[in-house]
């Protein structure tokens, strides 16, 4: 089917770090390749990063914040399909097998969603699973990076969304899988939670110039 780059962007994240990666390492595809992008740590996560048996490509860089760090994690990627996973996160063991089928089946397709739950920091569900567009609970083919470019860089918060909004606006084809892709372990050092004003600016920034550019054909 085709080669899956998973791109993990980390900062500060050795609680958990190891748990996302071990989830990537059980996936049930054969061709998968983990680049970890390491924005300024200053705690173990390189060194868990470069120590785990998924050997993943790390890089270490200074802090540019999360979008450069996707950015960078794009141009390494020499996958056919992208995947990206927050450090904190988790992914169910059929995560990719399931997206890739979806591919299989309908190849006009160019991204999958599926479905995210939201955990505690034990992993224990804290309410159904619930469909939605974010970042991490996609499957994206390569090319359409090409069509709709990179993560602005001048919103810390909603570059996902923004890039999300332009990828629709663009009508590429997108399918959705009614099934769980992501834990999201919900826990106090969240980056949307240690800076929730912040996140509410960039996300109305970000819904209001999409708004003005629809309206504006």
């Amino acid at each position: 089917m085709g080669i899956v780059s998973v791109i993990v962007c980390v900062r500060n994240g050795e609680a958990y770090l190891g748990e996302a990666l071990d989830s990537i390492a059980a996936q049930m595809v054969p061709d998968v390749e983990t680049i970890v992008i390491d924005d300024g740590s200053e705690d173990r996560s390189a060194e868990i990063a470069a120590g785990h048996a998924v050997r993943a490509r790390v890089v270490s860089r200074p802090p540019t914040g999360h979008p450069a760090s996707l950015n960078a994690g794009v141009e390494l990627a020499g996958g056919d399909f992208l995947a990206f996973l927050d450090a904190d996160d988790v992914w169910p063991g059929n995560r990719l097998q399931e997206m890739l089928r979806v591919f299989a089946d309908d190849p006009a397709v160019e991204i999958v969603y599926g479905q995210m739950v939201n955990v505690n920091e034990r992993l224990e569900p804290q309410q159904p699973p619930f469909a939605t567009r974010q970042l991490t609970c996609c499957l994206v083919r390569r090319q359409v990076f090409g069509k709709v470019g990179g993560f602005r860089v001048d919103v810390k918060h909603a570059a996902n969304v923004d890039w999300t909004a332009r990828a629709a606006g663009m009508n590429i084809r997108m399918a959705q899988l009614d099934l769980p892709v992501l834990l999201r372990r919900v826990h106090g050092t969240n980056m949307g939670v240690r800076d929730k004003t912040r996140g509410r600016q960039d996300l109305l920034r970000v819904v209001r110039e999409h708004r003005e550019r629809s309206r504006n054909g």
